[in-house]
Order: structure tokens, then sequence, then C-alpha cells
């Protein structure tokens, strides 16, 4: 059992803010068969939010393990770690950044030059949100959050070879490339896990 059950209810919070978030943004690289999938992330996203908060507040005068000082920490950590996730996304990016500045106006829409390591973003965030996970693991003193930390950097890991899986396995009238098929399983599989920790936090 955990120390502080406010604690707990922080953490199952704070997994499924960032589940919501994968989930809204699995929908825009969803087919339209396949968006009702994180329609429901989203949706059990927010129970887990509102109950997560729900109990966090009942439980507060029981104890924490959040005062001033720690709230200054995780701030500093996550400006730290949202400035690192957005200069590795830039350099993913950065080629094909280049070649589309120094291309003609009429000749941009046909940069092809370090075009196909934009698909690696969404990866390179997902690893990113595991990353974030541990960090809120170690700030609330919540150590089951690190399976969660752990899962998540399997799901960006297992997105692209699943997602080759698939489209060795559908029809060819169907086929869509391997990178249309890993953005959304990108998101459908880290807002899985963070659900699924958020759950496993309350359940340890």
């Amino acid at each position: 059992m955990m120390e502080h059950a406010s604690d707990q209810a922080l953490s199952a919070t704070a997994s499924g803010v960032l589940a919501a978030l994968w989930f809204t943004w699995t929908f825009r690289h969803s087919g339209p068969w396949t968006r009702l999938l994180p329609v429901v992330g989203v949706v059990l996203a927010g129970v887990v939010v509102a109950v997560g908060v729900l109990v966090a507040v009942r439980s507060w005068p029981d104890g924490t393990v959040v005062t001033g000082r720690v709230v200054s920490i995780y701030v500093a950590a996550l400006l730290a770690h949202g400035v690192l996730t957005r200069l590795c996304t830039g350099f993913v990016a950065s080629k094909y950044r280049r070649a589309v500045a120094a291309a003609k106006d009429e000749d941009k829409a046909g940069v092809t030059a370090g075009k196909s390591r934009l698909h690696l973003i969404p990866t390179v965030v997902a690893i990113s949100t595991a990353v974030q996970v541990a960090v809120i693991a170690n700030t609330l003193d919540v150590p089951v959050l690190y399976l969660g930390a752990a899962a998540g950097l399997l799901a960006a890991l297992l997105a692209w070879p699943l997602g080759w899986a698939l489209r060795t396995a559908t029809p060819s009238r169907y086929h869509r490339s391997t990178a249309a098929l890993a953005h959304p399983l990108t998101g459908l599989l880290t807002g899985a896990m963070l659900i699924g920790t958020a759950v496993f936090t309350w359940l340890a």
C-alpha cells in the first residue's frame, strides 16, 4: 500500500491527463473505421481524471508528499523535459525544414528530403512520455509508476513492428503505409499504457 492515498490519486490523475492527450492526437491519425477506439480512450481517461481528482481532494487532509519545494522541483524538471523533447523533435525534423526553407515556393510541397524522418516524431514523443511518467513516479514517490514508464517505452517501440505486421496482413486494396499505421498505434498503445498504469496504481 502507498503511504498517502492523495499521492496515489494524483499519480492516476496525471496518467489520465497524459492518456487523454494521446487519444485526442490519435483521433486525427486514425482511419474512419478505427476512430471509435481513441474516442473510447478519451472517455476512459476522463473518468480516470475525474475519479482521481475527487479522491485526491477528499484524501488530501490525510497527508501528501506534495510541498512547495516538491512542486518547484517538479516544475523545473517538467520544463527541462519539455525543452529536451522539443530539441529532439526539432533535430528529427531539421533536415526536412531546411529543405523546405531552401526550396522555391512552388516547389515546397514536393520536398521529400528528410520527410521520412518526420514519421519518427510520435515515437520520440512517446518515449518522452514514458520519461515523464518516471519523473512523476520520482516526484510523488510512487514506485509502481516506474513499471508504467517501462511499459510506455515498450509501447513506443512496438508500434512500428505492429504497424508492419498489420500492413502485411491487410488485403492490398486496403493497404496503408507502415508509418500511417504506426502513428495511430503509437497513440493507442501509449494511451492504453497510461490508462493501465492509472488503474494499476490504484490496485497496487
